[in-house]
């Protein structure tokens, strides 16, 4: 599947749902999250995407429109190579953050808390069919 289709987006929070280790790392964490992946290389536009995150459960993952802005506890965003980076597990999303290859708004001290869960939403990914840009 292309990344960051509406049917990878589907996919990517199927595939957290079905990370029983992601479950269990993220049992009590609450906050929404918007995904900006920026112009870089083969992507020519910003594609922002919200990834329902509650309990240990992905709520759901939503492209959003131009001009839509949902309420979300954080925002992490960067360059589309950082995001193949992480989906490829060359990058760590919280080495990513304290490089500056990636930025957050929101609370970093209860993200700090949550690093084997951010480790496990990038496991999921691993079981997701990608066709990168």
């Amino acid at each position: 599947m292309k990344i960051l289709t509406t049917e990878w987006l589907d996919a990517f929070g199927q595939a957290i749902n079905d990370n029983p280790a992601y479950k269990e790392s993220a049992s009590w964490w609450e906050g929404d999250m918007i995904c900006v992946i920026e112009p870089d290389g083969p992507l020519d536009h910003e594609v922002r995407f919200l990834l329902g995150l509650f309990h240990g459960e992905c709520t759901g993952v939503k492209l959003l429109e131009e001009g839509e802005e949902p309420e979300a506890e954080f925002t992490l965003s960067g360059p589309y190579g950082n995001w193949v980076k992480i989906a490829k597990k060359e990058l760590d999303t919280i080495q990513g953050v304290m490089s500056g290859k990636l930025r957050l708004v929101g609370n970093m001290a209860k993200l700090m808390r949550a690093t084997r869960a951010a480790q496990e939403i990038v496991n999921s990914l691993q079981n997701v069919d990608t066709e990168f840009l």
